[in-house]
């Protein structure tokens, strides 16, 4: 493939600014610190000199009608580009869902040949902890479902902890109206047994397309993880964190349609959460982030360091986080450490170096603070387009005060140095 960023982004850093250009002031949402840009930053990706946060200058980017304008024909024609190479890698990842996914193995299942309510179940298509997901015939609207149901009869006058979970699943999915999230439909109750209907997604998840086919070129599995992210992006709007992101969590139907599943361990804020859960350490040993890992209340940045650990098994079938047992694993994650540049591999593009170091930071505060941006840059990735290297705002200028500090510090050495020479000059003398 090609390489995005194969010339040095800090190169157009020493361009002059275009005629009547006027520098707009930035400040870091990180530490605050503020700069006085000496070229345009507007749409670009800016990195603090002082916290190393990477932000997008999106504030700047339409400050004036007559640059839009002026620049509305390179915009549609990257639109146009991003838009064509999505469509092109959505076609692409349908073929390699149909070409892997199977049609499921019979299996011996409690409900098989059985009706539930209005549904007629078909098959076994998995068995957990949190339920038993069937495929089901909807004999009212006549089309096939997926229909995940409680594996034990519950007196409807008690809500264990385990119904709760199973309820609110289905709750936080059926509101998460997005086309990268699966969609439920309903749910019901018959004697005691509880399930809920969603979509019947024919595809294959990420980690069993991994383990069959390999590791994915670097644009398909920029592709998968930038539509995951939108999906939980969607939810986080909500105040919903997934707290389970990992490969077997991120379907790949066969029209190439990125979904994310599986909310049974979602952290909800507010009255309709459950308070039981959201201090525990929930999720899937080697997915982990460091703050959930030690028990830490979960935040959106944590879902970005679990799919920042997703997006590296998909392009190397590795897992960053391993051991021999799964305490093992948790144990080694609460003292991880942030990844570096090294530990990538040398020929990886710089630009997709810089979003996998963002979002696998130890610090919380210093990862994507937004789902829908690490999604956007993703997809960015996919389009060649030199310009979207990551401007290093050192390389760009300071802001008054920060240079008049630094005026005075130099100053002040300058006068040390004179001084000391004053000095020995005056001993050899003596």
């Amino acid at each position: 493939m090609s390489r995005p960023d194969s010339q040095n982004p800090s190169g157009p850093a020493r361009d002059k600014p275009p005629p009547g250009w006027k520098p707009v002031p930035l400040v870091c949402p990180q530490c605050k610190a503020q700069y006085l840009p000496l070229r345009p930053t507007a749409g670009r990706r800016v990195r603090c000199r002082h916290c190393k946060h990477v932000w997008r200058d999106e504030a700047a980017a339409v400050d004036k009608v007559s640059d839009a304008l002026e620049s509305a024909a390179t915009a549609w024609s990257q639109l146009g580009s991003t838009m064509l190479a999505a469509a092109d890698h959505g076609s692409t990842m349908g073929r390699i869902a149909s070409k892997f996914a199977r049609t499921p193995i019979p299996m011996p299942g409690e409900w098989v040949g059985k009706k539930l309510g209005r549904y007629e179940v078909r098959s076994v298509l998995g068995l957990g902890a949190m339920g038993h997901v069937y495929e089901a015939y909807d004999e009212d609207l006549q089309r096939t479902v997926a229909l995940k149901i409680l594996p034990r009869r519950i007196d409807p006058l008690h809500q264990p902890l385990g119904l709760r979970m199973f309820l609110q699943e289905a709750r936080v999915a059926a509101g998460i109206q997005h086309p990268n999230v699966v969609t439920v439909y309903e749910i019901g109750q018959e004697g005691g047994i509880y399930y809920f209907v969603m979509e019947r997604v024919h595809g294959i998840t990420l980690a069993t397309l991994v383990d069959q086919s390999g590791p994915l070129p670097m644009y398909q599995a920029c592709y998968v993880i930038a539509h995951a992210a939108k999906g939980l992006a969607a939810g986080h709007a909500l105040g919903v964190v997934h707290r389970d992101v990992k490969p077997g969590n991120i379907m790949i139907d066969t029209a190439g349609q990125v979904k994310v599943t599986d909310f049974g361990l979602a952290n909800v804020s507010g009255a309709a959460g459950i308070e039981e859960l959201a201090e525990r350490t929930l999720g899937t040993p080697g997915w982990l982030s460091p703050e959930v890992a030690r028990g830490e209340r979960p935040t959106s940045a944590s879902d970005i360091y679990s799919l920042g650990l997703t997006l590296y098994y998909a392009l190397t079938k590795d897992r960053l986080v391993s051991a021999k047992t799964k305490s093992g694993m948790i144990d080694q994650q609460k003292e991880a450490k942030s990844i570096r540049r090294e530990q990538l591999p040398a020929d990886w593009p710089p630009r997709l170096c810089e979003i996998l170091l963002q979002c696998l930071h130890a610090d919380p505060n210093r990862r994507y603070q937004s789902a829908d941006q690490l999604g956007t840059d993703l997809l960015r990735a996919l389009v060649h387009d030199e310009r979207d290297g990551t401007v290093v705002l050192e390389e760009e200028g300071r802001s008054g005060r920060s240079r008049g500090i630094a005026r005075v510090w130099w100053g002040f050495v300058a006068v040390v140095l004179i001084l000391l020479a004053i000095l020995g000059v005056w001993l050899l003398a003596g």
